[in-house]
């Protein structure tokens, strides 16, 4: 009865996915990217905690393209989240049959919600086993195995020994490498590299090192390294883009960020980091692209429309600049951040008034600002108030700006 019901349940499943592939068929343009656009909503939905919609989403892509165990997992990790647990099981399963093992942890967490220590405890042992181990303390400390770990096969399972001397240096230099003895774990990896100085992982993990401890050179050359090694290494290429960005190398990280997020499109901090790396060049209508890219997705994102309006700004594109910001506004009436860009902004297009009203609510929010009693002042110079603008220019100077001296010179000397 219950093997009925589960071929029932995949039966509708497909004929679901079938009917969904033919309206796509029907109404999408000639080589039409919506494929992407689906990947992309389904993981904007899951990280916005939609999952409802996440799943058809992804249910949408996998009828454009069933051989992705991408797809498969991340609906199964929807699934998962409605406590959906036999549809979960269903979309890991067929991730394992594009690409073995690959959800094999996936499956453990599935069974172990549904009360199956069994058949959670086999997932775990053959997870073990496979090359998409992960490490020991993040499966002993996951909570999605809180309901097994009273069960004596899991006291038998960790008494098998899984790892390498090489991942035990590592789960070693992690532990360093959290409480941030950066130099301890660098030690430990150093000595682990003389005996094995092609181990990827262990130099994915020095660099990784290298990079929190700010020694971005070190970082390049290890995650270098690895994907000279390792052409296909997961994740690596983001790693490097991040190194090359906080090491000032702009348009390395740009080709870099490229690459990763063909490899991961739906990992959205990418484009954001690119949006920087852009800019890091004064590219700001790439920059702008990309932000407008991402919050198509994630368009209630305050942060996102801010630094959006801060590359309109810098491109001169005032009008659009003044749309970010009066967005800022209208969500976060109170903050003295907005006031004072929308403040700038207007004064850049020369209607001083506004800028007056908003850059004095910018210093009633935030009166240490000096920049803002820059702008404040060079408004009132602006409209006629010679002394007090200079007074502004003044108070800004002893607070720190340098760029008010420049305007000093120029109106009040």
């Amino acid at each position: 009865m219950y093997m009925q019901k589960e071929e029932m349940r995949t039966l509708r499943n497909r004929a679901f996915i079938l009917l969904l592939g033919l309206v796509i068929a029907l109404t999408r343009p000639v080589n039409s990217q919506a494929v992407d656009d689906q990947y992309l909503a389904g993981c904007a939905y899951s990280m916005q905690g939609d999952f409802n919609q996440a799943i058809t989403a992804f249910s949408l892509a996998i009828a454009r393209n069933n051989a992705d165990e991408q797809l498969y997992i991340n609906r199964g990790k929807a699934y998962l989240e409605l406590n959906e647990i036999d549809q979960a099981i269903e979309d890991f399963k067929e991730a394992n049959l594009i690409n073995s093992h690959v959800a094999d942890i996936l499956l453990a967490k599935a069974f172990a919600r549904n009360g199956d220590v069994g058949n959670a405890l086999k997932h775990i042992e053959s997870h073990l086993q496979s090359d998409f181990r992960l490490p020991a303390d993040s499966i002993k400390k996951d909570p999605g195995f809180d309901a097994i770990q009273e069960s004596p096969e899991w006291y038998t399972i960790w008494q098998k020994e899984w790892y390498t001397d090489a991942e035990k240096v590592i789960a070693e230099a992690v532990y360093y490498h959290g409480r941030q003895q950066y130099d301890q774990a660098i030690s430990l990896l150093d000595n682990a590299l003389l005996q094995t100085p092609d181990d990827i992982q262990l130099l994915l993990q020095r660099g990784s090192v290298f990079q929190s401890q700010g020694n971005y050179a070190g970082a390049i050359a290890d995650y270098s390294a690895v994907m000279k090694k390792d052409k296909l290494a997961k994740g690596v290429v983001g790693k490097r883009a991040n190194a090359y960005f906080k090491s000032g190398r702009y348009k390395d990280a740009v080709a870099d960020f490229n690459k990763a997020i063909r490899e991961d499109p739906g990992n959205f901090g990418l484009y954001l980091q690119r949006a920087d790396a852009f800019a890091g060049q004064q590219l700001w209508s790439q920059s702008i692209k990309d932000m407008k890219l991402y919050m198509k997705y994630f368009e209630q994102d305050l942060s996102a429309v801010f630094k959006c309006g801060g590359f309109y700004f810098e491109a001169g594109d005032y009008i659009n600049a003044l749309k970010c910001f009066n967005q800022n506004l209208k969500e976060d009436p109170n903050n003295g951040t907005y006031y004072k860009a929308r403040g700038k902004t207007y004064y850049k297009t020369a209607t001083y008034q506004y800028a007056l009203s908003d850059l004095s609510m910018s210093l009633d929010l935030m009166p240490g600002d000096a920049e803002t009693w820059m702008y404040l002042g060079l408004c009132k110079i602006q409209t006629g108030s010679n002394d007090k603008g200079c007074s502004d220019l003044e108070r800004a100077q002893r607070m720190g700006s340098t760029e008010a001296v420049k305007y000093l010179l120029q109106y009040c000397r």
